[in-house]
């Protein structure tokens, strides 16, 4: 869990050390990402789900396999069915699919080259046919997630990673907000400067002087604040949310334009067609590797979208989608004005 390394290395104390502040920060944005990381994998995790895996398959590794991987391997082991992440060797056929594959366990007690069945060799050998021969005694058959055999788990890092970078410019914009300005001060009063901005971050409500600071040694340059307001940055990680979901096959139906206002319920429907589309493409491609893992395994193992439960979202008399049908905060029927 990498997410643990280190987590309490960094110092708890924040009064007033510049370089533990900047550690801080750091810290801050890692923890961001991390939150947002997390988040985003279990929704890629439920994207969809399999009926009738071997009691000796875990779906958990299957899923995360096929998350961070964009593949997973079915094979035969001592007369069991296992499934293992795998990586693909060199030996490809003419279609560039492989026919031999790395499969590795999680501890290491189970690292295994599989003879891997190629979709219509059964057809015709010569699709079987390599520059090699892999000398395994295993049979398997590899499941791809998508056709371009590229892993999600890339997108769900590059969005967790707008999603972390948006919400931490959301705290520098709430900081300028309650102290907009710069402060250049002389030598001899920094410390007391830095003593003044750090009760402000802590939200002392006033600064006593004692008299010593001497006001002329310190100045203030302000800076318009009102460029970027809470409200846009906040929009702006709503957007990077909803695209990620449309990506991941989740269904969101608080959708906003620019203005602010209810998208129509024709844009709502084209974008749930495109988020239905997007892991409608999955379903298909590991449906047809699933057929050559039955046919030669003896399973019946299929795949599905997971259900979600949806909002259905009501249309207002102009088309637009302004409410739930059914239901409002209060558990009585909706009636926007």
């Amino acid at each position: 869990m990498f997410w643990y390394d280190g987590l309490w290395q960094v110092p708890v104390d924040l009064g007033g050390s510049t370089k533990n502040k900047k550690r801080l920060a750091k810290f801050k944005n890692v923890l961001a990402f991390q939150l947002a990381f997390s988040r985003f994998v279990e929704d890629a995790l439920g994207r969809y789900d399999f009926e009738g895996l071997p009691e000796t398959v875990s779906k958990r590794v299957v899923l995360q396999s096929l998350l961070w991987h964009a593949n997973v391997v079915f094979f035969d082991y001592k007369g069991s069915v296992l499934a293992l992440p795998s990586a693909p060797t060199g030996d490809l056929n003419i279609y560039g699919d492989p026919a031999t594959a790395e499969t590795f366990s999680i501890n290491g007690m189970l690292n295994e080259r599989v003879d891997l069945f190629i979709h219509g060799s059964d057809q015709n050998a010569f699709l079987a046919k390599t520059l090699t021969i892999g000398d395994s005694t295993h049979r398997g058959a590899m499941v791809w997630e998508n056709k371009n055999r590229y892993p999600f788990i890339n997108t769900v890092m590059f969005y967790a990673q707008a999603v972390a970078d948006t919400m931490r410019t959301l705290d520098v914009v709430r900081a300028n907000i309650k102290n907009p300005s710069i402060f250049v001060a002389e030598e001899s009063v920094v410390n007391t400067v830095k003593k003044f901005l750090s009760d402000r971050e802590d939200n002392v409500d006033s600064v006593i002087s004692s008299g010593v600071f001497d006001p002329n040694k310190v100045s203030v340059i302000p800076y318009d604040t009102k460029g970027t307001s809470l409200a846009d940055v906040t929009a702006l990680v709503e957007w990077y949310e909803s695209k990620f979901r449309e990506l991941c096959g989740t269904r969101n139906n608080a959708q906003m334009d620019k203005k602010g206002e209810n998208l129509i319920q024709a844009e709502v429907s084209v974008n749930d067609d495109y988020t239905e589309d997007s892991v409608q493409k999955c379903i298909e491609t590991m449906s047809e590797c699933l057929d050559d893992v039955n046919k030669i395994l003896g399973t019946n193992i299929t795949v599905k979208a997971r259900e979600v439960q949806n909002e259905n979202v009501s249309a207002d008399d102009n088309g637009r989608a302004g409410g739930v049908a059914g239901s409002s905060d209060n558990g009585s029927e909706s009636n926007d004005n």
